[in-house]
């Protein structure tokens, strides 16, 4: 045999062992505990979220799913370790749009990219969001909103959870949509934007259903319009924006299972199924329904779109309105 020939039959048994092992990895996959990494601060929405799933998803799988918090430049550190992680599907993230989508644009560089660098694999969960303003004010409707805002330019202001949240993102897409003169205040979380819209310092705010819920039952905020396509259960009778005259109006917060990219095709389907599984699950669908959530479980084919979607939708926004990171 040529001495040429012998490195490359080498590398090709070494190749033939690779691919037997990796099959074997995924037939028996998973063998061992599972990270689910959630960038995200402990004790939180988020965290909460990781962890009833990590507890359904190990009653599935056979194996722990231990939930690690990474957290770190607005979500990116964590979010990139997955990126840079072995693809054998034993390290997941816990990925909102805000980090799979919006920082797309936001961070021109962004260490990882959502659709090249991850295996999307499930949505597990989506919120919805209510538009809400001060009782003591005399704005009732989306109607009122904008045309008080025309006809007093510069004098109305909205607050929300952070640069470039989704309550931020709304807002501004509010705004694309009718023309409506109205000033952004950024705080950093919902809580603190309650805390102005109470005091009467800020005019309206769009929140989560499931934070504004307690303060609506109470009658300090006044619910006008809900962002999704349809009403929230929690709140029947407040219309949705659409409904209330803006068209094509459905936004809708997200979180979603990512993997790094390349993780076996075997992998990707038990996980899915596991995920979808939960997703239909009333024990899941409950823990949801009770934080203002509501329990979903997608293909990674549908997860996958939903990233680009979501991707080109918000990412106009930014562009156009000129949003940039803190």
């Amino acid at each position: 045999m040529p001495i040429f020939r012998k490195p490359l039959l080498a590398a090709a048994v070494l190749l033939a062992s690779l691919t037997l092992q990796g099959q074997a990895a995924a037939g028996s996959y998973p063998d061992k505990p599972i990270r689910l990494i959630t960038p995200y601060a402990a004790g939180g929405l988020s965290d909460i979220l990781a962890r009833t799933l990590a507890q359904d998803l190990s009653e599935r799988l056979g194996q722990s799913v231990i939930v690690e918090n990474r957290t770190g430049a607005g979500g990116i550190i964590g979010t990139d370790f997955v990126a840079k992680s072995r693809p054998d599907g034993y390290t997941l993230a816990l990925a909102s749009q805000g980090l799979a989508s919006v920082n797309t644009t936001l961070y021109p560089n962004l260490p990882y990219n959502t659709l090249k660098d991850f295996t999307p694999i499930s949505l597990i969960a989506k919120f919805s969001l209510v538009l809400v303003t001060n009782p003591a004010q005399p704005i009732k409707t989306v109607a009122d909103l904008v045309d008080r805002a025309k006809k007093n330019p510069s004098a109305l202001n909205y607050g929300s959870a952070g640069n470039a949240s989704t309550a931020h993102l709304t807002m501004e897409m509010l705004k694309d949509r009718t023309g409506m003169p109205i000033m952004h205040i950024p705080y950093k979380g919902e809580s603190l934007a309650f805390t102005e819209l109470l005091g009467g310092r800020i005019d309206a705010t769009f929140a989560t259903v499931g934070g504004a819920l307690p303060l609506i039952q109470s009658g300090k905020v006044r619910p006008i319009a809900v962002a999704d396509n349809a009403r929230s259960a929690l709140m029947p009778d407040v219309p949705t924006v659409e409904e209330s005259g803006v068209k094509d109006f459905n936004v809708f917060g997200w979180y979603a299972i990512l993997a790094p990219a390349n993780v076996p095709p075997e992998v990707t389907d038990r996980l899915s199924k596991a995920l979808m599984d939960i997703g239909r699950s009333e024990k899941f669908r409950e823990a949801m329904r009770v934080r203002g959530m509501e329990a979903v479980g997608s293909a990674p084919e549908e997860t996958t779109r939903v990233i680009r979607d979501e991707t080109e939708r918000w990412g106009a926004i930014i562009k156009k309105v000129g949003i940039t990171a803190d």
